[in-house]
């Protein structure tokens, strides 16, 4: 039995000027046990497509299913499966409560027994190793540490599907470590799934066995992020011009010009260009810099996950001189 079925889902929003089409037909399937990211830039229908999922809002067209239960006439025994964590840290907790009473209160409402709450809460508290997000009022809490807790609230009774909406957002590099480790052993550890957005691409690769990427409502993209990198077959030679040095339109162009760069792009102070051939490029690039008297660092690497992203979401990385 696969974890999702979702088929041709679409989303209309609609208002009394236009009709907005936020999921244009989404076709995604996920195995039991796999965690399973979306990436896509925002405003894209990741955070849509998660709530329909969720039955958190109603789609207008297509079917789901989740852990075999039919969407539309099993919502109830759907909701009893999953767990669900969202961005809206702010609003989904208890100010006057402390971290611990909230998640008490819970899972109450999930049906928890005290005794598997506290068995739990000791989970919780060994994978993030700071009391005071218990103990303390959340209204006292930083954002990163509201977002702690939902993020454990999600996973309060044991569902077999967790639904996680930037599961990370807001929580430093070491909180968001732990938070990854936990979801990767609750994963793994006990055959779980997890249904992941985000936009840290090394989350995506760290954590996810599958990706999809989604644009424009649509999805474009859909595989292990390792063979997404490998289909890009790409290889980027970066240079990063000394203090001083200028990158003139006429130094650009002859970039441009050389038959085994295909495009180029500047950030960050580095002029970045895909190419074809990095052994024959990179002699003809360093005459050229010779040529304009640039002594610049130059670097090379093969395709990254962001490199990816950028090709199905980005439609302006070339330079235009």
């Amino acid at each position: 039995m696969k974890a999702l079925i979702a088929e041709k889902v679409k989303k209309t929003y609609k208002s009394r000027k236009r009709k907005t089409e936020a999921l244009k037909g989404v076709d995604i399937e996920v195995e039991k046990g796999e965690i399973f990211g979306i990436l896509g830039p925002n405003g894209a229908g990741k955070t849509t497509f998660i709530k329909i999922c969720s039955t958190l809002l109603n789609k207008t067209e297509g079917t789901v299913k989740v852990l075999g239960y039919d969407l539309e006439k099993d919502e109830k025994e759907i909701r009893k499966r999953i767990g669900y964590i969202g961005q809206d840290s702010e609003r989904s907790t208890y100010a006057r409560l402390t971290g611990k009473e909230n998640l008490e209160f819970f899972a109450t409402l999930y049906n928890v027994h005290k005794e598997d709450f506290l068995v739990r809460l000791e989970e919780f508290k060994k994978t993030y190793d700071n009391d005071e997000i218990f103990d303390k009022e959340v209204m006292k809490l930083s954002g990163g540490q509201k977002q702690a807790i939902v993020v454990m609230r999600g996973f309060l009774h044991n569902p077999d599907l967790v639904f996680a909406d930037e599961i990370s957002k807001g929580l430093d590099p070491i909180a968001a470590k732990k938070i990854r480790n936990f979801v990767k052993n609750y994963a793994k550890g006990k055959g779980k799934t997890i249904i992941m957005t985000s936009q840290i691409m090394s989350e995506i690769e760290e954590l996810c066995d599958r990706v999809a990427i989604i644009f424009e409502g649509k999805v474009v993209a859909i595989d292990t992020p390792q063979n997404l990198m490998d289909d890009l077959n790409m290889q980027l030679i970066e240079l990063r011009l000394r203090t001083g040095e200028i990158a003139s339109p006429e130094f650009l162009q002859k970039l441009i010009d050389l038959e085994t760069v295909s495009a180029i792009e500047q950030e960050n102070g580095f002029i970045k260009l895909p190419v074809t051939d990095s052994a024959e490029a990179f002699e003809r690039i360093m005459k050229i810099c010779k040529d304009f008297d640039l002594n610049p660092v130059i670097s090379y690497r093969t395709a990254t996950l962001e490199d990816v992203f950028l090709k199905f979401c980005d439609k302006k990385v070339e330079l235009e001189v």
